[in-house]
């Protein structure tokens, strides 16, 4: 029989090995024991195994014994098995007692002379070329690869997908998605060949999401609820796996080609939760570096140096893919979003990361020019033009040129504008107020609006043809509401910049303020944030934002999903008492159980909120 060890691949003993014979191997904390472990949640004598073969003559694990108070168990096709007396585990499956895992394996010829060669030597070697060979077997060498390749990668973009380029190959995979954390939206794709669709297992993919667990699932034929399972037959899938990491989820499948040629196991399912870590680490990091570039490109420009995204949620990530995506075109860009999220932030990083990057950012505000100055804003205007143009003046255009213009609230244009602005968009030339010369000019375009520009087409306030000229590509900004893991990033950067400013340094942020900042509903978004985190700074005092630090409007406004008092049956009246219970019940649903956030919604201080609280014998 070849040489066969068992393996501690989780726990405190990580990396111990112990060779198997068909001597029986003890297992626990105890002193005698042949695998004496540190793990406390083992017993003192927890288990004993041997090796031995089945009835075809492959190598098997026997568990001749279970002594321990924990149970010990392993995954069959992604489900937990209590392993009893009796059982027999194959090569490559693991079990599992306590906090510590355990896996059978095979010695390479390696290990096998490490183990009578290295053993009581100091030295150990190990070619150092097996990490640059993607199909190496050892799967740290692929992680490794993967590591190698990711380092590479200057953007968001490109990190996303070299990591599911990888897969195809690691596992392999006859296609591997990068998903939002919900699975909603495609981050990155690759496939092994041409795919007619992209239907998945929300069945697998809904039980990642609500657990936070990576799952196997060798036959997804049988599962219960399929996507499609005529395009699942169709394609021949046979499995698939799933696992989530900080802001996205690594999915793969693979057909019966596949199966053949891989081995799916736990330990699998264990590099495919690495690599989604590995990949939502430097993927953010990947990202920052991408937006510097845009920063320090831009800086070299009389332009303001535009600020950095901030947040690693799925809508900032989808919205940093499209960034990268879009820069190196010339196309006309058109941002929707509500006011304060950052639009014009979007538009310079645009710029920055753009073929015209060493060429001018000029932005202009069309809400903020009166209607009639606008068309001498935007293309200039003659001496003598009009009274008061006492000179010549270049307008937005002309300034733009070479560059990038970012015109935000376009929807506030009058009609005569949106008209010359067709033109200027078609021909890229204009003539200033007043003059005959005409100009033309090399500009990228961004547009910008809060409003419904589909809905003012139809009310005739805004030219159709206009709006697919500017809607070549097109996107939405995420308001922050819809975005609260991303806050306390946001207040934290805002804190170290107003910090730096007026000389008070914030190491923490007291959970029943980060509970009232992630629960309001923003409706100034980013930009009314940054006020809160300033007034926050300037009043208070001490190393943290304390909830009295924030203003009294967050404190008495209801948090986003707020309960509310259901309505008497008709005819019927409610005491005052009935209605006072009722109302502090609420506000502490609404605050998860805060007292002093629901004592400022109620508008009360915190003590007469615990005498009511005795006084309605409400146990909260």
């Amino acid at each position: 029989m070849s040489n066969y060890s068992l393996l501690v691949v989780a726990g405190p003993d990580l990396g111990r090995r112990v060779a198997l014979t068909p001597v029986p191997v003890t297992i626990g904390r105890g002193p005698t024991e042949v695998l004496k472990l540190a793990d406390t949640a083992v017993s003192r004598h927890h288990l004993t195994v041997r090796i031995t073969q089945d009835e075809q003559g492959r190598a098997v694990l026997l568990v001749d014994e279970v002594a321990g108070v924990n149970p010990v168990w392993t995954l069959v096709e992604g489900q937990r098995v209590t392993l009893q007396r009796g059982h027999t585990l194959r090569l490559g499956a693991s079990l599992t007692l306590g906090s510590t895992t355990l896996q059978l394996a095979a010695d390479t010829p390696a290990e096998a002379a490490a183990g009578g060669q290295n053993r009581g030597r100091s030295t150990v070697e190990l070619d150092a070329d097996l990490v640059a060979h993607p199909s190496a077997p050892s799967r740290l060498a692929a992680l490794a690869s993967l590591g190698d390749r990711l380092a590479r990668c200057s953007s968001l973009q490109a990190v996303l997908r070299e990591a599911t380029a990888w897969a195809v190959g690691a596992f392999p995979a006859s296609r591997a998605l990068l998903l939002s954390p919900d699975g909603s939206d495609i981050l990155s794709f690759a496939s092994d060949g041409i795919v007619s669709d992209l239907a998945m297992s929300r069945a697998l993919l809904e039980r990642v999401r609500h657990e936070r667990r990576a799952f196997l699932v060798r036959d997804v034929q049988a599962e219960p609820d399929l996507a499609d399972r005529r395009s699942v037959l169709m394609r021949g899938i046979a499995g698939a796996m799933a696992a989530p990491a900080n802001n996205l989820v690594f999915y793969i499948e693979w057909g019966t080609k596949e199966a053949i040629e891989g081995n799916y196991d736990d330990q699998t399912l264990l590099l495919l939760l690495c690599a989604a870590h590995l990949v939502s680490a430097l993927g953010d990091s990947a990202s920052e570096r991408s937006q510097l570039k845009a920063a320090a490109t831009v800086r070299r420009t009389p332009a303001k140096t535009p600020g950095r995204m901030i947040g690693t949620s799925a809508a900032m990530q989808k919205l940093q893919v499209f960034i990268e995506r879009v820069a190196p075109s010339p196309a006309t860009v058109l941002v929707h979003g509500e006011s304060g999220t950052g639009k014009e932030l979007a538009a310079a990083l645009i710029h920055g990361l753009s073929s015209v990057a060493a060429g001018p950012f000029v932005a202009i505000n069309c809400a903020a020019i009166p209607e009639q100055l606008l068309e001498s804003e935007l293309f200039g205007h003659e001496r003598g033009a009009f009274t008061g143009a006492v000179a010549q003046h270049d307008g937005v255009f002309a300034r733009a040129d070479g560059g990038t213009l970012f015109l935000d609230e376009i929807g506030e244009m009058s009609l005569s504008t949106q008209t010359r602005m067709l033109r200027v968009l078609e021909t890229r030339s204009f003539t200033r107020v007043g003059g005959t010369r005409e100009l033309t000019v090399t500009v990228r375009l961004v547009a910008a609006t809060h409003r419904n520009l589909q809905a003012m087409v139809a009310d005739g306030r805004f030219r159709e043809d206009l709006l697919y000229r500017l809607s070549v590509i097109k996107t939405e900004l995420p308001p922050l509401r819809d975005r609260p893991d991303d806050i306390e990033a946001l207040v934290r950067h805002f804190a170290a910049q107003f910090g730096d400013e007026i000389g008070r340094r914030v190491e923490r942020i007291a959970p029943e303020a980060l509970g009232v900042l992630r629960s309001y509903r923003w409706p100034g978004n980013v930009r009314e944030l940054r006020n809160v985190v300033e007034r926050a700074l300037v009043l208070g005092d001490g190393t943290s934002i304390e909830l009295d630090d924030l203003p009294p409007e967050l404190l008495h406004s209801a948090p986003v999903g707020a309960a509310t008092l259901s309505p008497a049956p008709l005819g019927t009246v409610r005491t005052l008492e009935q209605l006072e219970r009722d109302a502090i019940a609420a506000a502490l649903d609404a605050t998860g159980g805060n007292k002093a956030r629901a004592a400022a919604l109620l508008g009360i201080d915190r003590t007469t909120l615990y005498r009511k609280l005795k006084d309605h014998d409400l146990k909260r």
